[in-house]
């Protein structure tokens, strides 16, 4: 008994109250990890209920024991943290990648956050003493951002290769490059279903950017790669900015772990290549050419940021907006923003007058192609006359805030969308932007608005390509309020923070990760006959076919959608996706023209070709 009294006061700080329970919880975490590891069926009610309570105590008993071993042996150290975040750690991870519900994943990632910052708290010590140097700190970046960039291009390869990437864009981007590659011009022919230069609909001269690239691995491959990188490539600049913001190498760590698992960034990919993925890049490198005081470079990416798009101004327009009202390089801010404000109005007469031009070079043709002009409509709720574009849209800003007010988080189909949306963004940067008292830092928030304004559903959509100058912003912004915060608060404050979004990057990320690859494994086969059966269509014929064909075709003079070119008889092949119910009338109407069926597999393609009298 004496003994048992000595080992006791020698141990007495592994027998607290607080650690105790603390293993009690790291016991049962582990448990029920195990559990979900062998059977990941907790959303039905039956799950487990055929084990004893006597069973389940006994189990967390023999885990006590041995986490309290531990504990004994390595009493310096607080090891019952470390399996209580290990345990619960594995059951976030089972849970959020079973159920793809972002309300419960919010709940799951509320609870760790509290047992994340019980092991800040617990292990300060181990946090000082630990300063990675700068080797580690970049390494661990670099590290990062190639398991972003390969999951990006893991997912959106596989998309194309398995048929899933549609015409409007991928196959759009394919046939552009590919008359960039022949004769250095932006043609497109499936775009608005005439030859036409894609730059009179989006300005963007940022894609010859990749045309090296292109030039010399010509695959729509080499463009879903191409996108990964791009992304992938902006973990350089955070690195840099956060070392310029003179933050720790952990700290450093941290956020470039955000950036990389940032899940707008991400997902903004899976709907294939755009031009937007260019801004998270350009625009962390102009900022971080500010913080270094070096004009030269902020005004060079600042306008490489302007060539990505003609939209891209007013992410520009935005950051001069915060130089100038947080008195930081006025002179530099009302500089950018007469360029962007330039530059926009520019971009916006030329794309006018390209619009002109093309609607009265097909003037004639029937049926009359849609060349349209700039597109506005996607902020129609603001326009009032139809006339006025986009003129209309800032008068109804500034006339009704109240009516802007009301549209922000308000959506067509009057659910929670863009609310979620909000805290999608700015969640798993745990809200940093909002931490400070510097207001005008709160000017980095607004581009948020461009897309919560809108009523056009996909851009409030975190699968689509509109978030990659917002997620800069905010990052830019969590950087900046990071290196403000009291050492103490900005551990806990930055570590909650990659928590979260590394948890919220699984529910995004994984599940589509998930599916694309066992649709490749599983039709692995059928994809490869698809392929082959293409290859046979001579790389100088015209063609016409279904939209999921069109990139695997696109690398060609001559390319349109069946969709939008309807059944008229001026292409070699008209080719039709099989896997899907066809329209008779569209066959019947190239029947008519001339066309007769060369090929026909079941379930696949369906292949017709002009005949050589008709």
């Amino acid at each position: 008994m004496k003994r048992i009294f000595v080992f006791l006061k020698k141990n007495q700080a592994s027998f607290s109250a607080e650690r105790i329970v603390c293993r009690i919880l790291a016991s049962a975490c582990t448990l029920w990890a195990y559990g979900l590891w062998q059977d990941s069926g907790f959303l039905q009610l039956s799950y487990r209920q055929e084990t004893s309570a006597a069973s389940v105590c006994l189990y967390v008993g023999i885990l006590w024991i041995a986490y309290t071993c531990f504990s004994v042996i390595l009493q310096p150290y607080e090891t019952d943290s470390w399996f209580l975040i290990a345990g619960a750690g594995v059951c976030v991870i089972r849970w959020i990648t079973v159920y793809d519900d972002f309300l419960f994943s919010l709940s799951v990632i509320l609870v760790y956050s509290l047992f994340v910052f019980y092991f800040i708290c617990k292990n300060e010590l181990l946090w000082q003493k630990w300063n990675p140097g700068k080797k580690t700190v970049w390494c661990a970046a670099i590290a990062c951002g190639l398991c972003c960039g390969a999951v990006i291009a893991t997912i959106t390869c596989i998309r194309y290769l398995t048929f899933s990437a549609p015409n409007f864009d991928f196959g759009i981007f394919v046939n552009m490059l590919h008359h960039m590659r022949e004769s250095g011009e932006p043609l497109c022919t499936c775009e608005r279903d005439v030859p036409m230069s894609h730059f009179a609909v989006h300005l963007s001269p940022i894609w010859y950017a990749l045309l090296p690239f292109y030039a010399v691995f010509p695959s729509p491959l080499t463009l879903q790669i191409g996108q990964a990188a791009v992304v992938a490539s902006g973990v350089i600049p955070v690195t840099l900015l956060c070392r310029a913001r003179r933050l720790s190498g952990k700290l450093t760590m941290l956020t470039a772990i955000i950036y990389c698992f940032y899940p707008a960034l991400t997902t903004g990919c899976f709907f294939d290549i755009h031009e937007n993925c260019f801004l998270a890049p350009l625009l962390l490198w102009t900022f971080y050419f500010f913080e270094k005081r070096r004009y030269a470079g902020m005004y060079v990416f600042a306008l490489l940021t302007l060539s990505v798009k003609e939209d891209a101004a007013v992410y520009v327009l935005f950051f001069a907006l915060y130089l100038f009202f947080s008195k930081r390089q006025r002179r530099h801010g009302i500089a950018l923003a007469i360029g962007a404000v330039a530059y926009f109005s520019v971009a916006m007469s030329i794309l006018r007058g390209s619009a002109a031009h093309y609607a009265e070079l097909y003037a004639s043709a029937s049926p009359n192609p849609a060349i349209g002009g700039p597109m506005v409509n996607r902020y129609g709720n603001f326009i009032y006359d139809p006339d006025e574009g986009l003129k209309s849209a800032v008068k109804t800003v500034l006339l009704n805030p109240g009516y802007l007010l009301s549209q922000i988080f308000s959506a067509p189909s009057n659910d929670w969308g863009k609310l979620l949306y909000f805290l999608k963004l700015l969640l798993p940067v745990g809200f940093l932007p909002f931490f400070t008292n510097r207001h005008a830092r709160w000017i980095l928030l607004a581009p948020v608005l461009l897309n919560l304004a809108t009523d056009y559903p996909y851009q409030y959509h975190l699968n689509y390509q509109y978030h990659f100058g917002i997620s800069a912003f905010l990052i830019y912004a969590a950087v900046l309020n990071l290196s403000d915060m009291p050492s103490s608060f900005r551990r806990a404050a930055a570590s909650i923070a990659a928590t979260a979004c590394c948890c919220l990057y699984l529910t995004a990320v994984y599940p589509s990760l998930r599916a694309n690859v066992r649709n490749f494994n599983e039709n692995r086969d059928q994809y490869a006959r698809m392929d082959s059966i293409l290859q046979t269509i001579p790389s100088d014929a015209s063609v016409c076919c279904s939209t999921y064909l069109l990139p695997h075709l696109a690398d060609r003079d001559e390319i349109y959608e069946i969709y939008y070119h309807g059944g008229e008889g001026d292409v070699d092949y008209v080719i039709f996706d099989a896997r899907y119910p066809i329209d008779k009338k569209q066959i019947n109407a190239f029947l008519r023209q001339g066309y007769v069926i060369r090929d026909q597999y079941e379930n696949l393609l369906i292949i017709m070709v002009k005949e050589k009298n008709s």
